[in-house]
């Protein structure tokens, strides 16, 4: 009992697995362009955050003078008890 079977030959492997390596190397290249790309956008929005809670901080500075941030915190030092509206 012999099979009457055609064998595939080695050059047609070999064809077989090239393609399926070409096509996983395009693949792996788009998956690793995406993670790049992600990551960009992950640290734009970080940094644009970043920036507007730093402006928000800057601002509020600017409206409290110093020398009113003394005499509050001096006014608070001498009358502990006292409550405040």
């Amino acid at each position: 009992m012999q099979s009457s079977q055609k064998q595939f030959s080695l050059f047609e492997r070999f064809v077989v697995v090239a393609i399926i390596l070409f096509v996983a190397a395009i693949l792996i290249q788009k998956v690793l362009h995406t993670v790049k790309v992600s990551e960009q956008r992950s640290m734009k929005n970080a940094a644009g955050e970043y920036a507007a809670v730093k402006s928000m901080y800057a601002e509020q500075r600017q409206i409290v003078p110093p020398d009113m941030v003394r005499a509050i915190a001096t006014e608070n030092a001498s009358a502990p008890d006292t409550p405040q509206r």
